[in-house]
């Protein structure tokens, strides 16, 4: 996690009290949200054999669920990236459901070779059919290659109760159609979350931090 959570939350007075993550990957981010006494966690990863490693992690309270998030549900299929040397170096941390195009040249080293079918619900119709009741969870994490703005759109009914939010933005098209961050911007603002600070990892992507404002 490119932000350190102690800091932010100390910095705007706000207090975590359970996490919402979108694209889990490895679940990389389960120490950092434990080192705030956190374990009020869901996570979301539809490529099964992530889910699976991150289902291994997971404590009493942390759960994971094998499917993707968007505005509608369908199936899809996912585009799958391929790093040399497996999961440890990255391998499926680019895969999206949008078509890669600028990914190509900017990380050349990551291949989309294969394609896997995925279930895709909205984060709101989910909680309700899995009788999972949304009020201890203020932070979203949302980490889905192009696809967040369609996350978003499927949780319209979750966003007034998030206090912060980390999420991937781009600002070209790394990935085909892939929404531009002022989209998130003015998506964000309605539901009365400012972008506070931006962390561009490169000229076309990085993660932003939206706080209640």
């Amino acid at each position: 996690m490119i932000f350190d959570l102690g800091q932010i939350t100390s910095h705007f007075d706000i207090k975590i009290k359970g996490v919402i993550h979108v694209g889990a990957f490895v679940g990389e981010e389960l120490l950092a949200y434990r080192s705030l006494g956190l374990t009020n966690t869901l996570l979301f990863e539809p490529q099964k054999h992530l889910y699976e490693i991150v289902s291994n992690k997971c404590l009493a309270d942390e759960r994971v669920f094998n499917v993707a998030l968007g505005s509608h549900p369908h199936t899809a299929e996912m585009y799958i990236s391929h790093t040399e040397g497996g999961v440890e170096n990255g391998s499926g941390a680019s895969s999206s459901l949008y078509r890669p195009k600028k990914h190509l040249t900017e990380h050349p080293q990551v291949k989309f070779n294969t394609k896997e079918e995925v279930r895709v619900e909205c984060l709101d119709h989910f909680l309700e059919d899995n009788n999972i009741g949304t009020s201890g969870y203020n932070f979203l994490n949302i980490d889905v290659q192009g696809y967040e703005l369609e996350v978003l759109a499927g949780a319209i009914k979750f966003l007034p109760q998030v206090d912060m939010a980390i999420i991937e933005v781009n600002r070209d098209e790394v990935y085909e159609n892939c929404p531009m961050v002022g989209e998130i911007d003015q998506l964000m603002n309605i539901h009365g979350l400012g972008r506070a600070h931006t962390f561009w990892q490169s000229e076309s992507w990085g993660d932003a931090l939206y706080v209640r404002t």
